[in-house]
């Protein structure tokens, strides 16, 4: 017989939206740089922006915000991971009790 699956946990999908959003923030900050580099030297100057001058003073608090919820997430999630193992495990020892003693 098929046992029940275990219910999903949250805190991966949490993990993955915060190291997906670490890995844009981690590219922006390291190419938006570049791009503005290149387009300077080639004689055209980009319009100014407040999300690249915002990156370019506060991209690495960010990358830092980013890194400890992604910690976070992942002690959470091993925890909840941990927590469920031992209530399954403690379920699985006890000793069931049963209708008809056994005869003596």
């Amino acid at each position: 017989m098929k046992q029940p699956a275990e219910p999903r946990n949250p805190f991966y999908l949490l993990l993955l939206l915060a190291s997906f959003v670490f890995v844009l923030t981690a590219l922006a900050y390291a190419v938006v740089p570049t791009l503005e580099e290149k387009a300077k030297e080639a004689g055209e100057f980009p319009p100014p922006s407040p999300i690249r001058d915002a990156l370019r003073n506060d991209g690495w608090k960010w990358l830092l915000v980013e890194v400890a919820v992604m910690v976070v997430f992942g002690v959470l999630s091993m925890g909840l991971d941990r927590l469920r193992r031992l209530k399954k495990e403690r379920a699985e020892a006890t000793i069931t009790p049963t209708i008809n003693p056994p005869p003596l």
